[in-house]
């Protein structure tokens, strides 16, 4: 009688640990120089947090700045070893890289820029932001994903198009036409000092 009741919580302690972190992952190992290599049962989603299961942290493989590539439930995620994520655009198959200390994400209301400690530091109401580069990010408005003819690329298209700067300010104004503002963005990054680049 003892040993099936034993056995009985050690088969729901199980199966409520799997249930708990329902979620599958990607992650880069330690153990194999950070190859990526997938994790059952290894986060659950808590409203807005991504929750790892209890020892998966110390298995990552976090770079200098204190960063792991994890991608889970559809998504590439930026992981501390705290446990504190953030959601990112797939970039080059991968989690999309910091530039000028910046990655972009997904949020409710549109797109962000995360910094490195993964804070939301810039939320905006566009689908699509670029990368900064010389102070400039362009941005799309009302644009859609639109994947190349082998499936394999995908691009934004469509919409309307303009550039903020750092504090999200639209400096140049929204328009349909993404060449001619591509134009005046490279034009603009050119004309910056220096240091802005």
């Amino acid at each position: 009688m003892l040993t099936t009741l034993l056995f009985s919580l050690l088969t729901v302690t199980s199966a409520d640990a799997a249930v708990t972190f329902d979620l599958n992952c990607m992650i880069a190992e330690k153990d194999e120089g950070g190859m990526l290599n997938s994790a059952e049962h290894c986060a659950r989603v808590d409203g807005d947090t991504l929750v790892f299961r209890p020892g998966l942290l110390g298995q990552m493989d976090f770079d200098a700045g204190g960063l792991s590539p994890v991608f889970t439930n559809r998504s590439w995620y930026w992981v501390r070893p705290d446990g504190k994520s953030a959601a990112v655009i797939t970039y080059d198959n991968m989690a999309d890289d910091f530039e000028d200390g910046l990655t972009r994400g997904p949020w409710s209301g549109g797109m962000a820029y995360y910094d490195t400690q993964l804070n939301r530091v810039l939320a905006t109401p566009y689908e699509w932001v670029d990368r900064y580069s010389a102070g400039l990010a362009v941005v799309c408005e009302g644009c859609r994903k639109t994947f190349t003819p082998d499936g394999e690329h995908s691009f934004m298209s469509g919409g309307e198009w303009g550039a903020i700067d750092r504090q999200g300010r639209l400096v140049l104004p929204q328009r349909p036409d993404a060449a001619s503002l591509m134009r005046e963005v490279e034009a603009a990054r050119a004309a910056a000092p220096t240091s802005a680049r």
